[in-house]
């Protein structure tokens, strides 16, 4: 299994996906991935997906994702 984290323009990591979920750092789920969009837990679209870019719904950038790591890698 491995994991990508999600990244805002500066930088920072703020999330994670783990296959089609979506996870906060604290590793709440807080959405999952269908097709192109992340739908938050009321199956309510909050991203898009443009290839590595997580975009609003307007399709600002907002972040991207990152490389994917195996579980245990730093």
């Amino acid at each position: 299994m491995s994991a990508r984290g999600i990244y805002d323009r500066k930088g920072e990591m703020f999330g994670y996906i783990d296959q089609q979920d979506v996870y906060d750092l604290e590793g709440n789920r807080i959405g999952m991935i269908h097709g192109k969009l992340v739908h938050d837990r009321n199956d309510t679209p909050m991203w898009l997906l443009d290839g590595d870019a997580i975009c609003d719904l307007k399709g600002n950038v907002m972040g991207y994702m990152g490389q994917p790591a195996r579980h245990g890698e730093t």
